[in-house]
């Protein structure tokens, strides 16, 4: 996987006693004093990351995440904080649950009776559509490439496009059955997940 990242990182805040906070102007002493302090213990620590998934299989496939969520906070040194997680894709989802294979194979089915991929949809009638207006050959050659997917919309709305788990001591705090799987409902496609990170070092 391929990872793309924002990091900014903040000094603890600690103030004296009986004395308000000064209000300091941008200046290149205190951007460096930031900067050093993204190493210190008790840094505060904001990071966002992308992690290309690369091309996933045809129909639904899931992902897990798990390994790439540990590799970050790994990276920023975050003690304790929160890891957000959210998928880029109007067709794809973001969830947490056992990470077994028979488990995911009737997760695949049951979704199939949920929201059937041939069954009659609006989102699907393509005549009734129009395409972006500076789409290059019109509406027709849009239609030509719009996929019939609206089972996959629905799916992804139902299961839900983003995760929030707790970081404690410097490790996901997640159950020992749990995974962060992300979940392709109409592969195969290129994919990217968004992960964010803050907390305190």
């Amino acid at each position: 996987a391929m990872y793309a990242s924002t990091s900014f990182a903040a000094p603890a805040r600690v103030e004296r006693a009986g004395k308000s906070a000064k209000k300091h102007a941008p200046s290149r002493a205190r951007a460096v004093r930031c900067a050093a302090a993204a190493d210190t213990e008790g840094a505060v620590v904001f990071d966002y990351r992308t992690i290309d998934l690369g091309m996933t299989l045809r129909g639904t496939h899931f992902i897990d995440l798990s390994p790439h969520i540990e590799r970050a906070i790994a990276e920023t040194g975050v003690r304790e904080g929160t890891v957000n997680v959210i998928s880029r894709h109007t067709t794809t989802a973001v969830t947490i649950n056992e990470y077994e294979e028979r488990l995911i194979d009737d997760a695949r089915m049951y979704f199939r009776k949920l929201a059937p991929p041939d069954a009659m949809y609006l989102h699907n009638d393509l005549d009734r559509r129009y395409g972006p207006k500076d789409w290059p050959g019109g509406d027709e050659a849009w239609r030509a490439q719009e996929p019939e997917n609206c089972h996959s919309h629905l799916l992804s709305m139902l299961i839900g496009n983003s995760e929030s788990v707790p970081i404690s001591q410097g490790k996901v705090a997640l159950g020992t059955w749990q995974s962060v799987m992300f979940v392709e409902l109409d592969g195969p496609r290129q994919r990217t997940v968004g992960i964010q990170i803050v907390g305190k070092k």
